[in-house]
């Protein structure tokens, strides 16, 4: 009878071990056939091009780098970190503008600003302004002010420091080389400090020597947005980056060009 007993025991033991087993056992883990599906699904979506739902979102990289707190895009506050950075930040990032030989990504670190790249082109175009302005009242001293060119300033100077930026982002992008969006500003923004001083110079009467002082600002901002740009853009194949390289320095000497034919061509005879 005991025998018996003993046996029913075992078998009623046993059941619910097997079935706890079941329970527990992950079919959604990464390994098999069902790993290897969602990583091939994941590595594609690295490099869809249009195809990916957040491409079109150029707030996607500003969300994945924000650090703490949330606000929607359209507030104050969800801006206000990234002009969080004191003068000392603001002029060591501009130095290494004029001498690039640092990275700049690893310069900014994990706080990229948006001060820097906002007042540099700002204070460019006061400057272009009034650089232009003193050229037409030694050549003419009834000439007035001209805020014709200052529109125009504004609209040139923005459209390369920010427009410029989200095209090479969104290229960038697209090509799977994955930049981030608030270091390309920044990159397009710092690399203009060096037009502070020439803007200023180029009140010379010499136009030979104003030309001399474009090349020398183009050679020098170009390497400095070329050279940090370059260890992303060799992420794509070799052809594209080629082709994305030479894309970055015909528009930078587009711009360069535009400057001088726009405001540092004057006679001053």
């Amino acid at each position: 009878m005991s025998r018996e007993e003993y046996s029913v025991v075992v078998e009623m033991d046993d059941e619910p071990v097997r079935r706890e087993e079941l329970e527990f056992q992950d079919f959604s883990s990464t390994s098999g056939v069902g790993g290897k599906i969602a990583k091939d699904k994941q590595a594609t979506s690295d490099n869809d091009g249009f195809n990916n739902a957040s491409f079109f979102d150029p707030h996607q990289s500003i969300r994945n780098e924000s650090q703490g707190g949330s606000y929607p895009l359209w507030s104050i506050e969800y801006y206000a970190r990234y002009f969080d950075v004191d003068t000392n930040q603001v002029l060591e990032r501009a130095s290494k503008s004029l001498f690039p030989k640092d990275n700049f990504v690893e310069v900014v670190g994990s706080n990229p600003d948006l001060y820097g790249p906002f007042w540099i082109p700002t204070t460019v175009i006061f400057l272009l302004f009034v650089t232009a302005t003193i050229a037409k009242f030694i050549t003419d001293s009834k000439s007035q002010y001209d805020f014709v060119i200052l529109s125009f300033g504004f609209a040139a100077i923005y459209t390369y420091s920010f427009g410029m930026p989200f095209i090479v982002w969104g290229a960038l992008k697209y090509f799977g080389c994955k930049p981030l969006l608030l270091d390309t500003i920044g990159l397009y923004g710092y690399s203009l400090t060096v037009w502070l001083p020439i803007s200023i110079i180029n009140i010379v009467p010499s136009d030979t020597l104003r030309w001399v002082l474009v090349l020398v600002g183009f050679a020098i901002s170009g390497f400095f947005i070329t050279r940090n740009l370059y260890p992303i853009i060799s992420r794509a194949d070799s052809k594209t980056s080629r082709l994305l390289l030479i894309f970055v320095i015909v528009a930078h000497a587009a711009f360069a060009l535009l400057l001088k034919i726009e405001f540092f061509s004057y006679s001053m005879g």
